[in-house]
């Protein structure tokens, strides 16, 4: 285990990585799981109509959904997405640091914490870009908000702890630079007076983890300890 301090949160792999990997392998989190095979499949199910369409790219696919078929966009839109650049950092990220933050929580209180992140950057981005956006058609989508919040989550609670693991310095150090990030869109938009420019959704998603965090206080930990061959850090 190690103090959480700037040196040790800017060298997470200072003990290796094989250490970092099997403390991830060893925590449990169905829920982070679940999602993402969820947002895989939904991918492919998204590829697969572009393909029947003869569609140019997932992206045009997905922005005819919500054109034709609202009602079904609208309520799976956090599991949709536009392309693989937009996929496959949302996935590896999600699997990465929600599964940590999972393993900090009860599973009731991630649920929320995932649900309230998922609806909530939907909502924003939706709001946001009405108020703010030049086209009248709105399509917003990704389960970003549900990685932000981990990132939030991370960035308040890892540091309640005297020691921790690589794992969690890692996740903090995942969550300055999502902080980072939306605080770096934020100062972009006001340079540039350009609201829409800001990805609320982001923003949206690190509140609810920090409010998260926050309220976790004094609740108790469910923080998942690795085995002592998996903690023998400096």
């Amino acid at each position: 285990m190690r103090r959480v301090s700037v040196t040790n949160l800017l060298t997470p792999f200072a003990n290796g990585v094989r250490p970092v990997l099997a403390q991830h392998r060893s925590l449990s989190a169905p829920i982070t799981d679940f999602l993402t095979v969820a947002v895989c499949a939904v991918y492919a199910l998204q590829a697969f109509q572009t393909v029947l369409w003869d569609a140019p790219s997932v992206f045009v696919t997905t922005n005819y959904v919500y054109l034709r078929a609202p009602w079904l966009a609208w309520p799976l839109s956090p599991l949709l997405h536009g392309g693989l650049a937009h996929v496959v950092p949302n996935v590896l990220t999600l699997f990465v640091f929600g599964r940590i933050a999972e393993a900090h929580l009860s599973k009731i209180r991630f649920a929320a914490m995932a649900l309230l992140a998922a609806a909530g950057s939907i909502m924003a981005l939706a709001g946001w870009g009405i108020a703010f956006g030049s086209d009248p058609n709105v399509a917003v989508y990704g389960i970003s908000g549900v990685v932000f919040a981990a990132a939030g989550f991370a960035l308040v609670h890892v540091p309640q702890h005297g020691r921790v693991t690589d794992l969690e310095l890692l996740a903090l150090l995942f969550g300055v630079c999502a902080a980072g990030l939306v605080g770096v869109e934020v100062l972009t938009a006001v340079l540039l007076r350009s609201p829409a420019s800001i990805n609320v959704g982001h923003a949206a998603g690190l509140l609810v983890g920090v409010g998260t965090a926050a309220i976790s206080q004094g609740c108790g930990d469910a923080r998942q300890h690795p085995s002592n061959a998996e903690t023998r850090q400096r």
